[in-house]
This record gives C-alpha cells, sequence and structure tokens, in this order.
C-alpha cells in the first residue's frame, strides 16, 4: 500500500512542474495548508537520485516523515524504506522541519514556490516538488 502511495505521489506531482510559472507562497497561506496537511513529493537526496518522500504535519507542531527508493540490481529493483518524526513550524514565509534520525538531512528551512493548486516546489536543504494541503 505504502509503495502504491508513494509511487502515485511521485508521478502526480511530475505532472504539474511540466508547465506554469512558480510564485512564493506567503506564511499565511503556508499556514493555511500545513496544519493537519501533508507534503508528498520527491527529490534528489544522497541516498539517491529520486527519492519519494511524505511528511504530515499535525497541528501540535510534529511531524512524521516516510520516504522511499529504488534500488537497481542486476534483474530487478528492491524499494528501500525509512521512516523519521520531529517538529515543524513557519518561520516568515518558510517552511521549517527538523528530523531526529534518518531524515535529518531535510531539517531545515524551506522557501515554498507555488506552482498552481496546492502543487509547490520547496527550496532549502534538499530541493522537492509536489503537493501541499489537506
Amino acid at each position: 500500500m505504502f509503495t502504491k502511495t508513494l509511487e502515485a505521489a511521485a508521478f502526480t506531482a511530475l505532472l504539474p512542474f511540466a508547465f506554469g510559472h512558480a510564485e512564493p507562497v506567503r506564511g499565511g497561506e503556508i499556514v493555511a495548508r500545513t496544519p493537519g496537511g501533508e507534503f508528498r513529493g520527491y527529490g534528489s537526496t544522497h541516498r539517491a537520485p529520486l527519492e519519494d518522500v511524505i511528511w504530515r504535519f499535525r497541528p501540535d507542531g510534529t511531524v512524521t516523515s516516510f520516504s522511499q527508493l529504488r534500488r537497481k540490481y542486476p534483474s530487478n529493483g528492491q524499494f528501500e524504506e525509512y521512516s523519521d518524526a520531529g517538529t515543524w513550524r513557519i518561520e516568515g514565509d518558510r517552511l521549517c522541519v527538523a528530523f531526529l534520525s534518518v531524515h535529518r538531512d531535510f531539517s531545515g528551512c524551506y522557501a515554498v514556490d507555488g506552482r498552481g493548486g496546492d502543487h509547490v516546489r520547496l527550496g532549502g536543504p534538499v530541493q522537492l516538488e509536489g503537493t501541499l494541503g489537506r
């Protein structure tokens, strides 16, 4: 189930970025999208050139993170899954996250650029693209 969810999120997230212009998303709009919402997307990380991620933002300021990547082997691929927990906050016009273990490399503040609807690009410690909403 988790595998299919991440694959669908990555495919859905790729389509809107082929078109359109990005506009900065301001702090108030980030606040409206984040508590009780989630980010679903992908980016290049130290583990792989493409890692799918889901961040679930709770209203109490905590966040859970799930990610998946595919390792290629001679005859087939194998998925690796990671999860972590941490905190989130809004700092001005940036979304900030702090993870405790395997997703520490995602920790930091991200500028949020809107691409239309819920589609966003997060620019920070890792460049991510996907959807941010409830």
